[in-house]
């Protein structure tokens, strides 16, 4: 059985690693933020090794940091040896440190991000 990965995006603007998750072995969910509840219902009820999801900030979050704490939080109990990537805007630094103060974080990668970062992302 090959190893599990979702792949959660909130805004895009970079490149699709959906590819290189396949080619990697991964059997690969890919949620956006439209579909959020749904990447926590598969949070929920799948075992995921990685996660690779985009950080947003948003200063109208009022009890949290940012738009991934649900999912982080879901796949703390479900999978809580899951690898988790995330990719972030540099000038979102001080709301990851935050969110990092709450969550396991595996690595952050600031944009862009290319394939080779990724996959040693994943690797480490």
């Amino acid at each position: 059985m090959n190893n599990r990965l979702l792949f959660f995006i909130d805004n895009g603007g970079f490149d699709d690693f959906t590819k290189l998750f396949l080619n990697m072995g991964f059997d690969v969910n890919f949620e956006t933020w439209l579909r959020s509840d749904l990447a926590i219902k598969l949070a929920n009820k799948n075992q995921y090794d990685v996660l690779v999801a985009e950080f947003s900030y948003n200063p109208e979050f009022r009890d949290r940091v940012s738009n991934i704490e649900s999912l982080l939080a879901t796949l703390e109990s479900h999978s809580p040896s899951v690898r988790i990537i995330i990719l972030y805007d540099e000038a979102n630094q001080t709301q990851l440190e935050q969110l990092k103060q709450r969550y396991k974080i595996d690595t952050a990668l600031t944009f862009p991000v290319d394939e080779q970062t990724m996959k040693t992302a994943i690797n480490a």
